[in-house]
């Protein structure tokens, strides 16, 4: 018992939350041990999506413990509600304890639960106690909307849904997927795609969604969604939050918990996937992620995502094998395409990654605003794989595409600078990047380096010391104040930033330029060498 009670802790530690329940119920059935460690074996069972195994121990915590034990009674009301008991998912939930979490739950839980019982206008007041709390006013109209859905009242839930989607300026695929679900079972397929597809055709094929909710109004017609199908909407959108905040062990639960209480909801499954690829556990990962079925409206986002899955594990080939076979099978998609070109970019494969990018742009409209990215992407790989002009031509047609965004600035005036090549224009553009991302340490740095390519040393210092302040472990950063130090005569600074910058591990040329520089120091500027803004080859175009 002791093996597997040190195994388990230990796999508990890093998050293996798999292994640690397997070594966890080893050490339960050995024999008598506290209801300490039978409440983390419990959560550890629901965690790993073992609802049967759970429910072992689930009633003798609750026994025990009580309000004490607020997991355990969520999970037995969960286990009520499917079956239909609501008195008793109300009497379970009863007792949760009073905190900020449970302060956006509780409202939740009661107001399906309620409807659940038959109470519709108790349910309608207990969801309204989520508005108590700033910044939860979208997830009041959304399952307000739900709620009256449910309820059968259908004029109530079209105005509702309605109103949920125009209170976000640009309403998540979540979000317009449950509206468009509705209009797809009173309305038509027609209205319920203009609902769905708007912006995010990153985010969903429109060829998914639209078999998605033809499915619906095929099967579903008339029909409304039970108070179960409710509660597993609260629990994946508490789950979401709780995610985004890093507070994975309680996101998983009410993951699990959401797919307990609908094994289809695949929004669900791809949460649960995502907690496990940030524990980098990305074989569990993929494994979930394959099991989103084709006909999901989310199947495109499922097969992106095992591609980074298998990216994170080292296996690449598999992982281009993938994005070129998801390109033949979609021949209308580009997020494949860009997803294998940034691949090949992230591995310094340029020609690999200007062919991508060239097979995406032959899938767009000409001119497509959203293309910016896609001209800075390849714009990128160009510059790197020495094809400046058609490089330049990129991030020239991505600023025009997008002329406030920075990146792009900064990567265009940052190269000019290099270059020694339209210096007054690059400098604009960098100092506009700044006043965009203040905080952003390389776009600081750039500044710097302009100011120091034209000999204002001193400026050059005070925007590279920013930069170092905003990217302290940044070798090229740590070598440009070095650089910058030097021109002004601080040569002790210069070399301990030089010595900085070495222990960052820097690429074997800037190692070895700053090797160099340690011995040599910096010559002395000679005039020309270094292009001020006022040179003749400071010129636009």
């Amino acid at each position: 018992m002791a093996g597997a009670f040190l195994a388990g802790r230990y796999a508990d530690r890093i998050r293996d939350v798999g292994n640690a329940s397997t070594f966890m119920d080893r050490v339960v059935e050995s024999g008598d041990i506290g209801i300490a460690l039978k409440r983390r074996a419990f959560l550890l069972r629901l965690e790993a999506g073992r609802y049967d195994d759970a429910a072992v121990l689930a009633p003798e915590i609750v026994d025990t413990l009580d309000a004490n034990a607020p997991i355990a009674n969520i999970f037995m009301a969960v286990e009520a509600a499917r079956v239909g008991d609501f008195d008793r998912a109300a009497r379970l939930i009863d007792s949760l304890p009073d905190n900020r979490l449970n302060r956006v739950l509780s409202p939740l839980l009661d107001g399906w639960i309620a409807l659940g019982q038959g109470n519709r206008e108790t349910a309608e007041q207990a969801i309204d106690g989520v508005l108590e709390i700033d910044g939860f006013a979208v997830l009041h109209a959304l399952h307000s909307a739900m709620l009256a859905d449910a309820a059968g009242e259908t004029a109530l839930a079209a105005e509702r849904y309605e109103a949920a989607l125009a209170n976000l300026q640009d309403p998540p695929l979540r979000v317009r997927l449950v509206a468009a679900n509705f209009q797809a079972r009173f309305e038509s397929v027609e209205a319920a795609m203009a609902t769905a597809i708007v912006t995010d055709a990153t985010a969903a094929d429109p060829s998914d969604v639209e078999a998605y909710l033809r499915r619906v109004a095929e099967t579903r017609k008339g029909l409304h969604p039970s108070a179960a199908d409710g509660l597993a909407q609260a629990f994946f959108d508490l789950g979401s939050a709780l995610q985004r905040d890093r507070r994975s062990e309680l996101g998983m639960v009410f993951s699990r918990l959401a797919l307990r209480l609908d094994p289809d909801f695949d929004l669900a499954t791809l949460l649960i996937a995502e907690i496990l690829d940030d524990r980098q556990q990305y074989g569990e990962a993929l494994a979930l992620y394959d099991t989103v079925p084709e006909t999901s409206a989310y199947r495109l986002m499922a097969e992106l995502r095992a591609v980074s899955s298998l990216v994170d594990m080292d296996r690449m080939d598999e992982a281009v094998d993938r994005l070129n076979a998801l390109a033949d099978r979609r021949p209308e998609q580009i997020d494949p395409l860009v997803r294998l070109g940034d691949l090949y970019r992230s591995t310094e494969e340029w020609k690999g990654a200007i062919s991508a990018y060239n097979r995406a742009f032959s899938r767009l409209p000409a001119g497509d605003p959203g293309s910016w990215s896609m001209y800075y992407s390849r714009g990128i790989a160009l510059e790197r794989d020495e094809q400046w002009e058609r490089a330049e031509a990129d991030f020239l047609t991505a600023l025009e595409l997008r002329p406030e965004q920075p990146y792009v600035l900064n990567y265009l005036g940052y190269t000019w600078i290099d270059q020694g090549r339209n210096l007054s224009r690059a400098t604009q553009m960098i100092e506009q990047a700044v006043a965009l991302r203040p905080n952003d340490g390389y776009i600081v740095d750039s500044l710097g380096w302009a100011m120091y390519r034209q000999e204002r040393f001193a400026e050059a210092v005070e925007h590279l010391e920013r930069a170092v302040e905003l990217l302290p472990t940044d070798a090229t950063i740590n070598d440009h104040l070095g650089d910058a130090y030097w021109r002004v005569g601080r040569r002790q600074e210069a070399r301990f930033q030089w010595q900085r910058a070495l222990s960052f591990d820097p690429d074997a040329d800037l190692a070895k330029s700053i090797e160099h520089k340690l011995q040599a120091g910096l010559p002395a500027v000679q005039s020309g060498s270094v292009k001020t803004a006022d040179t003749k080859a400071d010129v636009d175009g």
